[in-house]
Protein backbone atom coordinates (compact mmCIF):
# COMPACT_ATOMS: atom_id res chain seq x y z
CA UNK A 1 0.00 0.00 0.00
CA UNK A 2 2.71 2.22 -0.75
CA UNK A 3 1.72 6.08 -0.64
CA UNK A 4 -1.38 4.91 1.01
CA UNK A 5 -3.37 6.28 4.13
CA UNK A 6 -6.09 4.15 6.22
CA UNK A 7 -8.92 5.72 8.10
CA UNK A 8 -8.65 4.97 11.74
CA UNK A 9 -11.80 6.18 13.76
CA UNK A 10 -12.02 6.62 17.31
CA UNK A 11 -15.76 5.79 18.64
CA UNK A 12 -16.79 6.38 22.56
CA UNK A 13 -18.64 3.04 23.49
CA UNK A 14 -22.23 3.50 25.33
CA UNK A 15 -22.16 1.93 28.56
CA UNK A 16 -24.08 -1.46 28.24
CA UNK A 17 -27.32 -1.29 29.51
CA UNK A 18 -26.97 -4.64 30.97
CA UNK A 19 -29.33 -6.97 29.17
CA UNK A 20 -28.79 -9.21 27.35
CA UNK A 21 -30.24 -8.42 23.40
CA UNK A 22 -30.84 -12.05 21.96
CA UNK A 23 -34.77 -11.74 20.93
CA UNK A 24 -34.39 -8.63 18.22
CA UNK A 25 -31.93 -6.63 19.94
CA UNK A 26 -31.49 -3.24 21.45
CA UNK A 27 -29.49 -0.33 19.41
CA UNK A 28 -25.93 -0.31 21.07
CA UNK A 29 -24.88 3.95 20.35
CA UNK A 30 -21.39 4.39 19.17
CA UNK A 31 -20.23 8.01 18.89
CA UNK A 32 -17.76 8.92 16.63
CA UNK A 33 -15.80 10.98 18.14
CA UNK A 34 -12.00 11.94 16.74
CA UNK A 35 -10.31 10.20 13.10
CA UNK A 36 -6.85 10.38 11.98
CA UNK A 37 -4.84 8.72 9.05
CA UNK A 38 -2.70 6.01 9.29
CA UNK A 39 0.04 6.64 7.05
CA UNK A 40 1.32 3.18 5.85
CA UNK A 41 5.16 3.10 4.85
CA UNK A 42 6.60 3.26 1.56
CA UNK A 43 8.66 -0.65 2.56
CA UNK A 44 6.24 -3.69 2.01
CA UNK A 45 8.04 -5.51 5.09
CA UNK A 46 6.87 -2.31 7.56
CA UNK A 47 3.96 -2.36 9.61
CA UNK A 48 1.54 0.51 9.76
CA UNK A 49 1.31 2.27 13.42
CA UNK A 50 -1.75 -0.21 13.54
CA UNK A 51 -0.25 -3.45 13.03
CA UNK A 52 2.04 -3.69 16.02
CA UNK A 53 2.03 -3.24 19.68
CA UNK A 54 4.07 -0.28 20.42
CA UNK A 55 1.89 1.70 17.50
CA UNK A 56 -1.00 0.58 19.24
CA UNK A 57 0.67 2.22 22.41
CA UNK A 58 1.62 5.44 20.85
CA UNK A 59 -2.24 6.25 19.66
CA UNK A 60 -3.71 5.19 22.49
CA UNK A 61 -1.28 7.44 24.51
CA UNK A 62 -2.50 10.36 21.56
CA UNK A 63 -6.44 9.40 22.45
CA UNK A 64 -5.97 9.63 26.27
CA UNK A 65 -4.23 13.33 25.49
CA UNK A 66 -7.24 14.70 23.72
CA UNK A 67 -9.90 17.06 25.14
CA UNK A 68 -12.71 14.65 24.57
CA UNK A 69 -10.80 11.53 26.12
CA UNK A 70 -12.47 10.57 29.49
CA UNK A 71 -10.79 7.58 31.56
CA UNK A 72 -14.61 7.04 32.97
CA UNK A 73 -15.65 6.40 29.22
CA UNK A 74 -14.89 3.26 26.62
CA UNK A 75 -13.25 3.70 23.53
CA UNK A 76 -13.16 1.86 20.33
CA UNK A 77 -9.98 2.23 17.95
CA UNK A 78 -11.64 1.27 14.84
CA UNK A 79 -9.36 0.37 11.52
CA UNK A 80 -10.18 -1.90 8.77
CA UNK A 81 -7.23 -4.68 9.59
CA UNK A 82 -7.01 -3.79 13.59
CA UNK A 83 -9.06 -2.76 16.34
CA UNK A 84 -8.64 -2.07 20.09
CA UNK A 85 -10.56 -0.88 22.81
CA UNK A 86 -9.36 1.95 25.48
CA UNK A 87 -10.74 1.37 29.16
CA UNK A 88 -13.31 -1.42 27.88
Amino acid sequence: MEGCAVLVRVLEIAPSSGNFHFDGGEPQAFIEVDWFRDEQPSEPDSPGMMESEEGRAQIADFVKGKRYYDPAKAYLILHPGHSFTINY
